[in-house]
């Protein structure tokens, strides 16, 4: 995607959410029958598909962040089994606040995050 596309850092929301268009844009270069709708717009991932998942990269104030397939895959044991969910979902924010990207956990893992309430402003930096 490529112009400006307004972003939040929310430690509230579980996911990467993006713009319903995005999302489907973005399932476009998954490897075939990697992922299936599962309900309410989300979607499971073969698990053994995460490490051919595309890198999805985005520019923020100048700088690149790059997300694995393993950072926005969700692994989800409960009774014996794993199932692995896309960390990823479609939200479409009216104007004059959207369209919009919700930084989530799923960015939030990999990117140590300080936010600087004093000065208005937000940095990140790789996650040890």
């Amino acid at each position: 995607f490529s112009g400006e596309i307004k972003a939040i850092a929310d430690t509230g929301t579980s996911l990467l959410a993006i713009p319903k268009d995005q999302v489907t844009a973005i399932l476009k270069t998954f490897p075939d029958s990697a992922v299936k709708p599962l309900a309410a717009g989300e979607y499971t991932v073969d698990c053994a598909m995460v490490s051919s998942m595309p890198t999805i990269s985005f520019t923020i104030a100048g700088k690149e962040f790059a997300l694995e397939g393993s950072d926005y895959v969700l692994s989800v044991s409960a009774g014996g089994q794993t199932e692995c969910l896309l960390g990823i979902m479609g939200i479409d924010v009216p104007a004059p606040r959207g369209p919009l990207w919700i930084l989530g956990d799923v960015f939030l893992r990999k990117y140590y995050t300080k936010f600087d309430y004093g000065n208005n402003r937000l940095g990140f930096a790789l996650a040890k």
